[in-house]
């Protein structure tokens, strides 16, 4: 199905359903790296913005077609997209093909490849860039995101070897570090170090625009404690939802050391505080 002069290693044809930020620019590596022959793209959205920037040579309108002849497909709409698409494209997929997602989630795009792949199931691997901006859509893709960054792989039992080992090496193709870890493992940890952070960052930038503070007031650690407050607000609500339950957990860790915080405060204790803060901060200054 591949045309000549692809690189060694290359996806050959390619169907790119979503071509937001991490699509688009997934779209622009394969481009840059010469690992494509040919990528075909759906979006409900945004997939004419990325035909005419040259993300993409083709755009269908419907996942069905987008998929008809591919040797690979990429699901990089929103997490509830992704599932909804898994069932449309199901009997579509042929035979042989690389299907892999982008999700912030795992555990319900995982669920939704099972009931609906059958035979096709093999050839899932589902995965997630750990790499993103405030920016959103095909204008902010860069060829170049994921170039030292890290991309979790979360093989199923029931995906081929030579298909993860193909989808791996496309990432580090791309300067990408490649990890892996279950799809459970995954939103437990991604709940803690990512979708809980996001909603905290939302609920404090909300806090100040509530009470009318002058902008000219405000200093850079506080847009930097809320720099995820600009990001898409129905993306994070998608995130937050498709992984409920990871995310409450999450969410009462924060709030067992925020209720620390507080009473420590309460009581005038200083020692209590700079013991916490000193923790929190051996942490953060570990990372650089």
């Amino acid at each position: 199905m591949s045309d000549g002069g692809l690189s060694p290693g290359g996806l050959g044809r390619v169907a790119l359903l979503g071509t937001g930020l991490i699509g688009g620019s997934f779209a622009a590596a394969l481009k840059r790296h010469g690992l494509a022959s040919r990528i075909i793209a759906f979006s409900a959205g945004d997939a004419q913005a990325a035909l005419q920037m040259g993300l993409v040579d083709e755009v269908v309108d419907s996942a069905q077609v987008a998929v008809a002849g591919c040797d690979a497909v990429v699901l990089a709409a929103p997490v509830s997209v992704n599932i909804a698409l898994l069932e449309q494209i199901g009997r579509a997929l042929p035979p042989g093909v690389l299907l892999t997602d982008v999700s912030s989630v795992k555990l319900g795009v995982v669920e939704a490849a099972r009931r609906h792949l059958g035979e096709a199931l093999p050839g899932f691997v589902p995965c997630h860039p750990i790499a993103g901006s405030e920016r959103s859509g095909p204008q902010a893709a860069d060829a170049d995101l994921f170039a030292g960054r890290t991309v979790i792989l979360s093989p199923l039992a029931t995906s081929e070897p030579s298909q993860v080992t193909r989808l791996e090496q496309i990432w580090q193709r791309f300067g990408a570090r490649v990890l892996r870890l279950s799809p459970q493992e995954h939103d437990r940890v991604y709940a803690l170090v990512s979708h809980w952070p996001h909603a905290v960052g939302f609920a404090l930038a909300a806090a100040v625009a509530g009470n009318r503070i002058d902008d000219a007031l405000v200093g850079q650690g506080l847009l930097d404690l809320t720099r995820t407050a600009a990001s898409s607000p129905e993306l994070w609500a998608d995130i937050l939802l498709q992984n409920a339950q990871p995310v409450l957990q999450a969410a009462e860790l924060v709030a067992d050391e925020l209720a620390a915080i507080r009473d420590a405060v309460e009581r005038g204790d200083r020692a209590a505080l700079a013991a916490l803060f000193s923790r929190a901060a051996a942490w953060r200054n570990r990372l650089g």
